[in-house]
């Protein structure tokens, strides 16, 4: 932990008392944010991947006012929960290519300009459905077609495309805690490419962490890595976005359970690195901006930790209310 991640004395001496420790790492560009979180868990490493599986239950509360985990065939009903922000429905009603409140692709776009009566007193539940449906058909998309389905963000100025923008994201991940080359090629080349033992899963939430609620579609893949490394990382935890309405260009988070082999202890090291590109990072913007997303966003890890530590050592597995979101 001190050569890979930098942790001074005092950090060893903090995660040996339970306390999350969090470093803000150096990104190659502006855009770019990342931070690496370490805390102690007094529970077998097993029971967090069970918690985690049953992800609504595990991460609703305050900080993720909603949460959906999609069918291994995605289905519209798993997102008969999801209520846009009243912001968001607001934005879309004067949504354009190059001029709108909401990250969309064109194509998107179209649909909320066409297929909803802005005029009626029941648009709120046209726009609903409508994104209902948009983000059914990306999931179902990517399963087929992996990043080429992700498409482009036309909301502001020229179009991005998120397949590039999570490419060099992967390109600046390659020095970690631990090294999974396997894993990083699987999310570059997925479906195509095969990971032996792996598990997979796609789940929606909406995440409050302090700026817009922002919803968030990602895909979830746990490794079992005992066999192939010799570190004693157990498991390793990929959360890659696949599209975010706000902020997030792209987002990657890596978590490590590292068992604990010191003499006396049980439990595991949880190792979390994201990394996320972002809006509004650059430019006169961008100087007010930056401080504050990188902040808000460090803060977020360090009560991410905490809650799962909380989650995991309790014997119960009960949800526990009032957590901040990833």
């Amino acid at each position: 932990m001190r050569q890979k991640i930098g942790l001074s004395a005092a950090d060893l001496r903090a995660l040996n008392a339970g306390v999350a420790v969090i470093r803000t790492l150096e990104t190659p560009v502006r855009e770019e944010l990342a931070h690496v979180g370490v805390v102690h868990i007094d529970a077998p490493s097993e029971r967090l991947l069970e918690r985690f599986r049953d992800i609504v239950r595990f991460e609703l509360g305050p900080g993720v006012p909603q949460i959906g985990r999609f069918s291994s065939s995605p289905q519209l009903e798993d997102l008969a929960s999801l209520t846009l922000p009243a912001a968001d429905v607001k934005g879309l009603a004067t949504c354009r290519p190059g001029a709108c409140d909401v990250q969309l692709a064109t194509t998107a776009m179209s649909r909320f300009r066409n297929e909803v009566n802005w005029s009626s007193p029941n648009a709120a539940r046209q726009v609903n459905q409508v994104a209902r449906e948009v983000l059914l058909a990306l999931v179902r998309a990517y399963q087929a077609d992996g990043n080429a389905a992700l498409g482009h963000y036309d909301d502001d100025g020229a179009p991005l495309p998120v397949a590039e923008q999570f490419r060099a994201l992967l390109a600046s991940s390659t020095e970690l805690p631990a090294p999974v080359p396997d894993l990083i090629a699987y999310l570059d080349d997925y479906p195509r490419r095969r990971l032996a033992g792996a598990e997979d899963f796609l789940y929606w939430a909406v995440v409050d962490f302090g700026l817009k609620p922002t919803i968030r579609v990602n895909h979830v893949t746990i490794y079992p890595l005992a066999s192939a490394l010799p570190s004693g990382v157990a498991y390793a935890i990929a959360i890659k976005q696949l599209y975010a309405s706000h902020y997030f260009h792209t987002t990657l988070e890596l978590r490590f359970l590292i068992d604990d082999d010191r003499a006396g202890r049980l439990g595991f090291w949880l190792v979390s690195i994201t990394r996320s590109r972002n809006d509004g990072m650059t430019g006169f913007k961008g100087l007010f901006l930056r401080p504050i997303i990188s902040r808000r966003s460090g803060e977020a890890v360090r009560g991410y930790l905490e809650h799962v530590k909380r989650q995991v050592e309790r014997r119960s597995p009960d949800t526990e209310v009032g957590h901040p979101p990833r």
